[in-house]
């Protein structure tokens, strides 16, 4: 039984770590402007639903980060999204 159990962990061992995917974009922020206020959100970027909730949260906001994270054996994307505005 152990041996068995063994085997399985080295299998998925050996097939669940591939490299990762990452790739990220980043505009000219204005960071050392005081009088401006960024945020970042995680989004799951499988789901349109949760990418428009959280894009119509920052409508009017200028986006300065963008990262995307996967690997083969993920089904989908995960990103983190920043923004940035002047405060109010």
């Amino acid at each position: 039984m152990k041996k068995v159990l063994f085997a399985i962990l080295l299998l998925s061992a050996g097939t669940g770590c591939q490299p990762a995917n990452i790739s990220s974009v980043m505009r000219g922020s204005d960071h050392e402007n005081a009088s401006m206020e960024t945020r970042c959100e995680p989004s799951d970027m499988r789901d349109a639903s949760e990418m428009k909730q959280v894009l119509s949260k920052y409508d009017g906001w200028r986006m300065v980060y963008l990262s995307e994270y996967t690997t083969g054996n993920r089904f989908g994307t995960v990103g983190v999204m920043c923004f940035e505005r002047p405060k109010k």
